[in-house]
């Protein structure tokens, strides 16, 4: 089915071949240019580690490999002789369309007639909507009758298929059956979607180079607007830029042909446009496989110093963005005020609106899909046959979805005079993305559905059920993350082409001016034009966040906010081979799954089993503002985390969510320093009332003592001991003056030298006793690591049902505190008549912590 060379002559030829070198002294300094700044942003990934994050919850399959085959049928085809033939058609997972002679032809491994990438093509089902769009093609005006498509007399089925490709032959199909021919036109535009777009959306820094560098190449030219041509790989996507400028030098060309008689001149013409754009192909392949091999070398020379100078390259360019931005900011913003956003809220509901009602229509053909499913199998014995169905749901034919989502075409043609977008692209990844998601949801019903199989004791039936309603919560938050993502993209795409035009009149003379802010060394690795558009982008995205994040807030669209889902549990406890990393794994919120916290050593210490912890965090702490943080919660969500974490809580006196145990707060000089020890870091408070009396002073608070000015860590109490033990002696008053002596002075408490690089952290411990009251005692680092022996040594007769292990928190308190103690000014405590006491230090082998 390939054209003619013979169709060209040597003039012709070579006049194509010599326009593409001249246009490609252009385009070669910019990509050039943007090959070296996105390899720059590449490597700066790599220091600051950077990682794309996709936050969903359905599990996504892992990406086929390439021989995988997708579709294989027997299909009429309508070949150069112009005759139906029955080839045999195969589809893998490059999506490109394989056409062999025969089904033995390709059980033998013989190579494919010929392999055809649809891109940029169109499917038509009719020959009347064909035949308009070859007389917009052609410039043939005089209506001579020609019998340009295939005959509908002599096909051999009644569903015939007409594939439309730019610049090239198209391609005939036909079918007997109505079935066949849908589940045809399923594949095919799927291959068409992937062949325009699946390149582009590659993050390699040749593909980033080249996106940007045409993008410069048109603007220079002064095409701002958006390009539908933009498809496929780079040598085809330049293809089709420099054919838009030969096709008048052609239809010069032909002209007699044209204008003469001839019964075919039609398709002398597309089978001339085709031989051309095959030869600039050809010529084009040359010469961006050795600008790529050029590129490559020339970063790898560049490489040491991006290395060596980031710092420096990146505060040049910072520096360069301020001059800018002082320059660019106020005309940007009044036009963006002006003339954009009176047009964004429009934007935005006559682009979801389409957008949205796919995705609709997608949920609801997955949830009748997942309801038959539950009807038709009860019982689990019926594995091969619930099998087979869920295979035949991941082929689920989406048609329909797409024709929602092709209505954007009819919406946005409103919007064309003021920004003149074009909506293709958009059409192309939104339908990718809704087909993904639509596998996902096939992918994460079956793994819940298994997971079900396995235990005989589930109930398939109720078990499918909850699956279902499980994969559907949770396809409604990922369409809400997809769809807003594409809001975004839409309505910056839409508008900033507009911006730019509007600007460019009065910089385009002016950036040049800047390059004079850029050091020679560094000029390889800046330039004026990218920051100049990255912040009338940067302007733009505020305008475009504010009216997403309003919409999400009314609900528009069934789109949520962020806070909504922060804490929503997947539907799996584990990650399953071949999902997504992003992920999150389900928390396990049944009670009988959970595996208890070990409880805390106060209950092997003496304590009686009736007490809570209560951990009091700094507003400022980084435990506090976590907490704060999952104040915005919905109630709903508090529900699933209060039921999965209530083996061990935190309560903050600015916060009651709860929050992870595996949460750990940092002892950095920030937070230390930030957070004043108005509030006893943990306090114990008695479910019970004690069985003994304290005669001991009250109101003795540790957290008044001046530690605002060093970091610190208070705990009062750490651990007490319990009243009433008969085995160990009260403490006598005569000992406790051995140990406390009074003075009318504040009291002076001695701590130990310790490394100057060291943070200073002052502990206050109190031990309670039954009948003796509150005793502050201070302790070395070498102690508090010695705390689990001195408190069995504390024990005379312990009782070892009561021994359990640390509670989390408090271990991770006391592990902190271990490497360095500097015992600080105390507020001392004081008797009845309001005179201090002086509280001296000694050390105790029985002390009980």
């Amino acid at each position: 089915m390939g054209a003619s060379s013979s169709l060209l002559d040597e003039n012709k030829s070579n006049y194509i071949k010599v326009q593409v070198d001249e246009k490609m002294k252009e385009f070669v300094p910019i990509y050039r240019k943007q090959y070296s700044l996105a390899y720059l942003s590449q490597i700066r990934d790599e220091f600051e580690q950077r990682k794309e994050e996709r936050a969903q919850f359905l599990k996504q399959r892992a990406s086929p490999e390439p021989g995988k085959v997708l579709y294989e049928e027997n299909v009429h085809c309508f070949d150069d002789s112009r005759r139906w033939k029955v080839r045999y058609i195969v589809i893998r997972a490059t999506y490109v369309l394989e056409c062999y002679e025969s089904y033995k032809t390709f059980l033998k491994g013989s190579a494919p007639l010929h392999r055809l990438m649809p891109t940029g093509g169109t499917i038509l089902t009719t020959e009347e909507k064909y035949m308009e769009m070859i007389d917009q093609c052609c410039p043939c005006t005089n209506n001579v009758q020609e019998d340009f498509a295939p005959p509908v007399v002599g096909m051999p089925g009644q569903f015939s298929v007409y594939l439309r490709l730019p610049y090239r032959r198209d391609f005939y199909f036909c079918f007997q059956d109505e079935n066949s021919q849908v589940e045809f036109i399923s594949i095919l535009s799927d291959c068409v979607r992937h062949q325009n777009k699946d390149f582009l959306k590659k993050k390699t820094c040749e593909v980033k180079a080249f996106l940007k560098a045409i993008q410069l190449y048109g603007q220079k030219k002064g095409q701002y607007e958006s390009w539908d041509m933009l498809t496929g790989s780079d040598v085809r996507a330049l293809a089709n830029l420099f054919m838009e400028d030969l096709m008048p030098y052609l239809e010069k060309e032909l002209q007699p042909c044209l204008k003469s008689k001839r019964a075919d001149k039609r398709r002398v013409w597309f089978a001339t446009v085709e031989a051309a754009y095959f030869l600039l192909q050809e010529h084009l392949l040359e010469r961006i496989s050795s600008l790529k091999q050029e590129c490559q070398e020339m970063v790898k020379q560049q490489e040491v110093l991006m290395c060596s100078d980031m710092d420096q390259i990146t505060s040049s360019r910072a520096f360069l963005e301020g001059k800018l931005r002082a320059m660019v900011t106020e005309p940007a913003t009044k036009y963006c005020t002006d003339q954009v956003q009176p047009y964004l809220p429009a934007i935005l509901e006559e682009v979801m609106g389409p957008i949205s009602l796919g995705f609709i229509e997608a949920r609801d053909l997955s949830e009748s899909m997942m309801e038959q499913l539950c009807q038709d199998f009860q019982d689990p014995e019926q594995r091969e046959e619930l099998r087979q169905a869920l295979f035949k749901m991941s082929k689920a034919n989406l048609q329909n979805c797409y024709e929602k989502v092709n209505g954007l075409a009819d919406h946005v043609q409103e919007l064309q005079q003021p920004f003149n977008y074009c909506i293709k692209g958009l059409v192309d990844s939104t339908q990718i993305d809704l087909k993904q998601l639509m596998e996902n949801i096939e992918y994460t019903f079956e793994l819940l559905v298994r997971k079900a199989l396995e235990d005989p004791s589930v109930s398939l039936s109720m078990a499918m059920q909850k699956a279902s309603n499980r994969v559907l919560k949770q396809f409604d938050y990922d369409s809400s993350t997809v769809r807003k993502r594409i809001l975004q993209e839409a309505l910056i795409n839409i508008t900033l082409p507009s911006i730019k035009k509007h600007l460019a009149p009065s910089f385009k003379e002016e950036l040049p001016k800047f390059e004079q802010y850029i050091f020679a060394d560094y000029s390889n690795f800046i330039n004026v034009e990218n920051v100049y558009e990255d912040i009338i982008h940067q302007i733009l995205e505020k305008d475009v966040s504010m009216v997403v994040k309003e919409a999400a807030s009314k609900k528009k669209f069934n789109l949520f906010t962020e806070s909504r889902y922060n804490f929503s549990v997947s539907s799996l406890s584990f990650t399953p081979p071949g999902s997504a990393p992003s992920s999150p794994a389900r928390l396990n919120t049944s009670p009988s799954l959970r595996t208890p916290l070990p409880p805390s050593p106060l209950l092997g210490n003496g304590l009686t089993a009736d007490k809570s912890v209560t951990v009091h965090l700094s507003e400022n702490s980084a435990m506090g503002q976590a907490l704060t943080i999952m104040e915005k919660i919905d109630e709903g969500e508090r529900a699933l985390l209060e039921e999965s974490s209530d083996d061990i809580f935190f309560t903050a006196e600015t916060s009651t969510s709860d929050t992870s145990a595996e949460t750990k707060p940092e002892l950095t000089t920030d937070t230390m320093e930030a957070s004043v020890c108005s509030t006893p870091l943990v306090k114990e408070t008695e479910a019970v009332e004690s069985a003994g009396t304290s005669d001991s002073p009250k109101g003795v608070d540790a957290t008044a003592s001046d530690f605002a000015y060093k970091p610190t860590v208070v705990i009062n109490p750490i651990c007490m001991k319990t009243s009433g033990s008969d085995d160990e002696p009260a403490e006598t008053e005569d000992h406790r003056k051995e140990t406390i002596k009074t003075s009318n002075d504040q009291a002076q408490i001695n701590s130990p030298t310790c490394d100057e690089s060291t943070y200073p952290i002052a502990v206050c411990l109190s031990i309670e006793d039954a009948k003796d009251g509150d005793i502050y005692k201070e302790f070395t680092g070498k102690h508090i690591m010695d705390l689990s022996e001195k408190a069995s040594e504390s024990q005379s007769s312990p009782n070892l049902e009561d021994e359990t292990r640390p509670l989390d928190c408090v271990k991770e308190i006391r592990d902190l505190v271990v490497e360095v103690i500097e015992i600080e000014d105390v507020v001392p405590p004081s008797k009845g008549n309001g005179e201090k006491i002086q509280v001296q230090t000694f050390e105790e082998q029985d002390a009980v912590v």
